[in-house]
């Protein structure tokens, strides 16, 4: 019998599934939830948006801080259509909302969303400010 066949290792999450990529952490005593769109293609930003609606969706209304990571992301017509749509559909939920990984033409799409949504979801250079400003306000 190989070792492999006695010992039961834990599943690790997929890095590359969806709901790897949004998941709550925490900042300065409070709940932010992550959703890591980085270097996503146009498919898997779509997928992980609608995995982020699930979370933010069961949530009390007005309760949800939200980071997303846009770095290194890819965007295609689809996921930009699917990425509006999610980030209206979220408002209700959503206390405050940053972003950060924003380069070059994504500011273009980043400026779509939110004109499309009614939603002002201010850009940060780091991670860190990002995180400070959504626990501070």
């Amino acid at each position: 019998m190989s070792l492999s066949a006695a010992v039961s290792l834990p599943a690790r999450p997929n890095p590359a599934s969806p709901s790897s990529r949004v998941h709550f952490i925490e900042h300065g005593g409070r709940k932010v939830l992550f959703i890591d769109y980085s270097n996503c293609n146009g498919a898997m930003m779509k997928m992980v948006a609608e995995e982020g609606h699930k979370i933010i969706s069961g949530q009390q209304p007005g309760s949800v801080l939200t980071l997303s990571d846009v770095s290194g992301t890819s965007f295609d017509q689809e996921s930009v259509a699917a990425l509006k749509s999610m980030v209206a559909a979220n408002a209700p939920y959503v206390r405050r909302a940053a972003v950060f990984g924003i380069s070059g033409l994504q500011s273009l799409i980043y400026d779509a969303v939110q004109a499309f949504s009614r939603r002002k979801i201010p850009n940060f250079s780091t991670r860190q400010e990002a995180l400070d400003w959504l626990v501070n306000g």
